[in-house]
C-alpha cells in the first residue's frame, strides 16, 4: 500500500543546525535520514508506523516525538543490519532458508499484482448495474430440488398458488429437499444467487430452477425487497468505491483461478512417503503437546510462531527432497517455510485424518512453488517491490539478531542506586536515617573533603568550616535522623550502606555531598514497600536499563562509523493516521502475513551520539 500524499503538520524542534540534522539536495525529497550506505524513506516510515503498532502515535501531545522516535528507531535498525552483514551474521543456512521462503512469498505476491490484479478492469456500465444491486437488501426463500423437472413443476406451482411466505414446508411437496430463508445483499460469497435473487421483483416473484455449484437444483421466491443500511449510510462516491473493490475482487478471483490453471495444468509432483510421515510425525507431536492450547474456533492450530520448533525437530532432514517436481525438487525446510504465512490446523486430531489434511497443505504448498517459480521466470525477484519487502525483513531480523550477540554486563552498585533514588516514592516512609554530612558548591572542593577526611580530618570541624548545608553544619553536619523520602539522593544511599561507611563524592540537589552513614532504623509497616522488595521489584527493569545503555552506546558507535544524516523537518510533511492498529498482508493466490515487521523503539543512541561529539540538542 503506497503512503498518502504528503500534507503539513505542526512544525518540530529538531537538533540545531548541525551536520546530524542538515538537508541535502543529493538525495531524492522523500528521504528522511541516510545511514548504513542506504536511504530511509517516507514510505518506510509509513509502512512501519502506520500499519503496525507505534507508541505515542495516537495521542496529541506525543505525536510529534513519536514520529521523530520512530525515524530514529529506523535509523538504529538499518545501522544494526549494516554492522551485521559486515559480520555475517544472518547469513547461515537457517536464516537463509527462511529469507528465501519469504521472497519466494513476495515473489508470487508480485506475480499476482502483475498478471491478476493489474489486468482487472470494471466497466461503468458493471459499476451502475452493482450499485442498483448494492441499493437492496432481498429477502429470498430457497428451495432445494431433487431434479430440474421438479424444480420446474415447483416454480409453476408457485407462480400460480400461495405466496411466497406460504410456501409448503420440507417434504409436503415431491421434489422439494428443503426450504431456508435467507437475506441476499450485493457482495456476497454466492454470486449464482445473487444474480437471481436480485433478477426477481414482485412482478417475477419466482425464478426459474438454476443449477446451484453449493446447493444442487434451486428455485427462489422473492419475499421482500428493503433500502440496504450500508448503502444508506454512504455518499454517492463512498457507494461507487465499495461496488468497484467488490467488483474488482470477484474479477481478480476468476483471473487468478484462470491463471492458476495455466500455469499448474502441464505438471505433476510426488512427496516422499517417508519424509512426509516424518514432518507429520513432528507436527501433530507439536500439537499433541498441549492440544488445548492448540485448539482454536473448532480447529486444532500449528502456530507461525512454533514453526522455529518444527525446523529444530527435523534440522538433519531440511535440506532433503519432500517433493519431486519439475523445475527441480522441493526441500523439505522451504516447504515447512509455507506454514509461516498459511498455518497449518486439523479439524482432528485422529491420525489419519490430521495426516489426510497435511497431505493437501503439501499440494497446496507445491502448486504456490510452481507459481513462485513461474514468478522467478519472468525476473520478478529482481522487481523493486520484491527487493524492498525482504530488505525490510532482513534488516529487521538481522538488526536482532546482532544486538543478541552484544556482549552485556550486570548492573553495577550505582546503577541500582540511580534507581532506587529514582523510586524512592514507593518505600516505607518510617525508613529513617542519620547522617553527617559536608555539602559543598563543587565536584573538586567536595574531592578535597574526601582526601582531608582520609587523611584524618575530623569530619565534624571540616563541616562546620565548609559545608553549605543550612542547620546542619552548625551541628558538624549532622543531620539528626530524617525520611528517607525527605532526601531521597542522600536517604536511599545512607539506608543502603553500611554505618560508618564515608561515602561520596555524589551529586545532589544543590552540589555536591560528603556524607557518613550515622544510624538508621525502620521500617515499621507504615506503607509502602521494604527496602529488600524495593530492589527486588526494580531488578529487572535495572538489568534491562543497563542492556539498553549498552545496546544504546553500541548503535551510537555504528552512528559514527557509518555515518548518519537525519532530516528531521521533511517529517514535518509525513501524514500518519493517529490509530494504532495490526494489519495482516494478503498475498497473492493465497496465505496472510503482518504487512511489516514490528519496529522496535530504540532512540536512546542519539543522546549518546551527541554526547560522544559534544552536540547539544
Amino acid at each position: 500500500m503506497p503512503p498518502r500524499p504528503l500534507q503539513t503538520l505542526l512544525i518540530l524542534s529538531v537538533l540545531g543546525n548541525t551536520s546530524f540534522a542538515q538537508n541535502s539536495s543529493r538525495v531524492p525529497d522523500d528521504t528522511l535520514a541516510e545511514a548504513g550506505g542506504g536511504i530511509i524513506t517516507a514510505r518506510d516510515l509509513f509502512e512501519r508506523i502506520e500499519l503496525m503498532p507505534w507508541e505515542g502515535k495516537d495521542r496529541r501531545r506525543t505525536f510529534d516525538s513519536s514520529r521523530v522516535q520512530a525515524l530514529e528507531s529506523l535509523v538504529a535498525e538499518r545501522l544494526l543490519a549494516s554492522e551485521a552483514a559486515e559480520r555475517g551474521i544472518g547469513f547461515d543456512t537457517l536464516m537463509l532458508l527462511r529469507l528465501g521462503g519469504l521472497e519466494r512469498e513476495f515473489v508470487r505476491d508480485e506475480l499476482y499484482r502483475r498478471m491478476v490484479a493489474d489486468s482487472v478492469r470494471v466497466s461503468p456500465g458493471e459499476i451502475t448495474t452493482g450499485v442498483r444491486k448494492f441499493a437492496l437488501l432481498l429477502r429470498v426463500v430457497v428451495l432445494r430440488c431433487s431434479s430440474k423437472s421438479a424444480g420446474l413443476d415447483l416454480a409453476e406451482s408457485r407462480r400460480s398458488g400461495p405466496a411466497a411466505g406460504g410456501v409448503a414446508p420440507p417434504g409436503s411437496g415431491e421434489g422439494l429437499l428443503s426450504r431456508d430463508t435467507v437475506t441476499v445483499e450485493f457482495g456476497i460469497a454466492d454470486e449464482s444467487l445473487e444474480d437471481h435473487a436480485y433478477a426477481l421483483d414482485s412482478a417475477h416473484p419466482v425464478s426459474a430452477p438454476y443449477l446451484s455449484e453449493n446447493l444442487g437444483w434451486v428455485v427462489l421466491l422473492l419475499i421482500d425487497a428493503q433500502t440496504n443500511p450500508r448503502y444508506a449510510q454512504q455518499d454517492v462516491s463512498k457507494q461507487i468505491s465499495t461496488v468497484r473493490d467488490i467488483l474488482r475482487w470477484r474479477k481478480a478471483r476468476t483471473r487468478g483461478r484462470e491463471f492458476m490453471a495455466s500455469v499448474l495444468s502441464p505438471h505433476k509432483a510426488v512427496a516422499d512417503r517417508h519424509l512426509l510421515g516424518l514432518l507429520a510425525g513432528s507436527m501433530y507431536a507439536i500439537v499433541m503437546s498441549d492440544s488445548a492450547a492448540h485448539r482454536s474456533q473448532g480447529r486444532f492450530l500449528l502456530a507461525p510462531e512454533e514453526i522455529d520448533h518444527l525446523e529444530a525437530d527435523l534440522r538433519p532432514y531440511l535440506s532433503r527432497e519432500l517433493v519431486v517436481m519439475p523445475g527441480g525438487p522441493l526441500s523439505l525446510g522451504m516447504a515447512i517455510q509455507a506454514f509461516r504465512i498459511e498455518p497449518f490446523s486439523s479439524p482432528s486430531l485422529r491420525r489419519s485424518t490430521f495426516l489426510s489434511v497435511l497431505n493437501e497443505s503439501v499440494k497446496r504448498i507445491v502448486e504456490e512453488e510452481l507459481l513462485a517459480r513461474e514468478g522467478y521466470r519472468l525476473h520478478l525477484g529482481n522487481s523493486p517491490p520484491v527487493k524492498h519487502d525482504l530488505a525490510a525483513w532482513s534488516d529487521n531480523w538481522r538488526a536482532l539478531m546482532l544486538e543478541q550477540s552484544i556482549p552485556g554486563s550486570e548492573p553495577d552498585e550505582e546503577d541500582e542506586m540511580e534507581v532506587l533514588i529514582e523510586n524512592g516514592r514507593h518505600i516505607d516512609p518510617s525508613y529513617e536515617v542519620d547522617v553527617r554530612e559536608i555539602l559543598t558548591d563543587s565536584l573538586s572542593q567536595a574531592l578535597q573533603c574526601m582526601e582531608l577526611l582520609i587523611g584524618g580530618t575530623d569530619m565534624a570541624d571540616l563541616a562546620r568550616r565548609v559545608s553549605r548545608r543550612p542547620g546542619w553544619s552548625g551541628r558538624g553536619g549532622e543531620s539528626g535522623f530524617f525520611h528517607v523520602r525527605s532526601y531521597p539522593e542522600l536517604g536511599m544511599r545512607a539506608l543502603a550502606s553500611d554505618t560508618g561507611r564515608l561515602i561520596g563524592p555524589v551529586a545532589v540537589k544543590g552540589g555536591y555531598s560528603v556524607f557518613r552513614v550515622l544510624a538508621r532504623r525502620g521500617p515499621a509497616g507504615n506503607g509502602g514497600v521494604t527496602l529488600d522488595s524495593l530492589r527486588r521489584l526494580l531488578r529487572p527493569g535495572i538489568r534491562y536499563e543497563k542492556r539498553r545503555h549498552v545496546i544504546d552506546r553500541f548503535i551510537a558507535g555504528l552512528a559514527q562509523k557509518f555515518g548518519v544524516k537525519m532530516y528531521y523537518d521533511r517529517l514535518q510533511k509525513i501524514d500518519i493516521l493517529r490509530h494504532n492498529m495490526f494489519t495482516r498482508r494478503l498475498i497473492g493466490f493465497g496465505g496472510m502475513m503482518n504487512a511489516a515487521p514490528v519496529l522496535k523503539p530504540q532512540w536512546g543512541w542519539v543522546r549518546e551520539y551527541l554526547r560522544a561529539n559534544h552536540q547539544v540538542p
